[in-house]
């Protein structure tokens, strides 16, 4: 919940306070743009339609989503 700077075209980042691993990935229904922690291994809930997306195993730079067009945060999956 503490501020970290973070480069506009990183595709993840480690929190400075909590050490946790945060990526930025796309909605694949709406394509919000939004950060989740990646210790969620394999699903989150999209924080803007609340379906159910998968966090990739391989993630490209070329393809992933970047820091600077991030515009909310996901969720568990499910949500609790």
């Amino acid at each position: 919940m503490m501020p970290s700077p973070v480069g506009d075209d990183a595709i993840a980042y480690r929190c400075h306070s909590c050490f946790t691993e945060v990526v930025f990935e796309s909605c694949g229904g709406c394509g919000f743009r939004q950060s989740i922690p990646s210790r969620w291994h394999t699903a989150y809930t999209c924080g803007k339609c609340g379906a159910k997306c998968l966090i990739p195993r391989r993630r490209l730079y070329s393809t992933s989503t970047k820091a600077f067009g991030v515009q909310g945060y996901g969720h568990t999956y499910p949500k609790f």
